[in-house]
């Protein structure tokens, strides 16, 4: 019996590691710099959207994410504890999932959007990772990228 808690003991420690909850970033990891911006759908601010940046190409880094404001302004992040990108190229990812009735999925649920009956409100060329024609280039400094999206 004491057996089985020391293993489950060392998995949650081990899984806590490979979630990036064991102390700082990855050394091997590129710095990152700050970026924000805004985006709008059909010319208006986009509220709680999730947008994504993938690396692409000899972009060195992991993806990093931003949920918009009621003013439709976001910042990137790695984590909750590493703010914003690495330098590079990216294919970016931008999702506003929303119950049946039109409101905005709760992001206080445990359950995934798809099993709480949301749908994406985006067209696929913005929010599927196959077909999205949203690009971005974060400069050495850093900097704003927007994104003025439309419904038609």
């Amino acid at each position: 019996m004491r057996f089985r808690f020391v293993k489950l003991g060392v998995g949650v420690l081990l899984l806590g590691f490979a979630a990036g909850c064991g102390g700082g970033r990855d050394a091997a990891l590129p710095d990152l710099v700050p970026v924000s911006g805004t985006v709008t759908l059909d010319g208006q601010p986009l509220a709680n959207a999730l947008v994504t940046f993938l690396p692409v190409g000899s972009t060195r880094g992991r993806s990093c994410y931003g949920v918009t404001d009621a003013s439709g302004r976001y910042e990137l992040m790695e984590n909750e504890k590493s703010k914003g990108a690495p330098v590079g190229a990216f294919s970016v990812l931008c999702n506003k999932w929303v119950m049946p009735d039109g409101s905005d999925f709760p992001s206080d649920t445990t359950l995934s959007a798809m099993d709480a009956g949301a749908v994406e409100l985006l067209p696929p060329r913005y929010s599927m990772e196959d077909s999205s024609e949203l690009t971005a280039n974060v400069p050495a400094g850093g900097g704003t990228v927007d994104f003025a999206l439309t419904s038609k």
